[in-house]
């Protein structure tokens, strides 16, 4: 709506949305106080309506599992299993990029020995070529292009009912979610430098990433 002031839930020192017995007040950009309607309506339709009441009530059943008194009990992927199992999956997908062949054999051999039948799509399954494209050609790249979109169709035509994606580009990952009929998660997302784990630059950002996250000494 227009008018309302745009959340910076990031600025927040106050989060009282976790921490409702908390007095302060919620700064003027909180999103739950200026959007509440929009709040209320989507607990009630995510409750209610049952392709999202089964997703929410398969989540809360993982995270019962995920938590203990010790703190967090199981890594993504045993969440992924637990998930898949809640909602009775049985055909799990893998949509993969080329550079993480491997990881993407070892998730499939889990899955498989899980139960599963793992269906697995790599990202230059529908590769086309950098000239036929009218592409600049690059030594560090290779001559074809990724093809997320068939990727996606040849999914919707095998009836899956969860596309995992690993390390696809990104760009390519977009692509692969607007146009897969079954839901997706992602496992892994790509970061050639930080080894796939984006958030390692986050951590380091005030040490060894500093100088290229901030280089005006930010």
């Amino acid at each position: 709506m227009v008018g309302k002031v745009a959340p910076k839930c990031t600025r927040c020192g106050v989060v009282k949305c976790r921490y409702p017995e908390r007095e302060e007040k919620p700064p003027v950009f909180c999103p739950m106080e200026n959007y509440a309607e929009v709040r209320q309506e989507t607990i009630r339709r995510g409750w209610t309506d049952p392709d999202l009441r089964r997703i929410n009530v398969a989540c809360e059943q993982v995270l019962d599992k995920a938590y203990g008194e010790e703190g967090a009990r199981l890594t993504r992927i045993e969440e992924l299993i637990e998930y898949a199992k809640t909602l009775g999956y049985g055909k799990l997908v893998l949509a993969f990029c080329v550079g993480l062949f491997e990881e993407a054999r070892m998730l499939g051999d889990i899955l498989e020995k899980k139960g599963f039948e793992v269906v697995s799509v790599c990202c230059m399954a529908g590769t086309a070529s950098r000239k036929d494209l009218g592409l600049k050609q690059s030594e560090y790249r290779g001559t074809t292009v990724c093809n997320p979109l068939m990727q996606a169709e040849v999914l919707n035509r095998q009836n899956t009912d969860l596309n995992i994606l690993l390390g696809l580009c990104i760009g390519h990952d977009i692509l692969f979610i607007k146009n897969s009929e079954a839901d997706v998660t992602p496992i892994a997302v790509k970061d050639r430098v930080a080894c796939h784990n984006p958030l390692g630059v986050l951590y380091t950002s005030h040490s060894y990433y500093k100088r290229r996250l901030f280089p005006s000494g930010g």
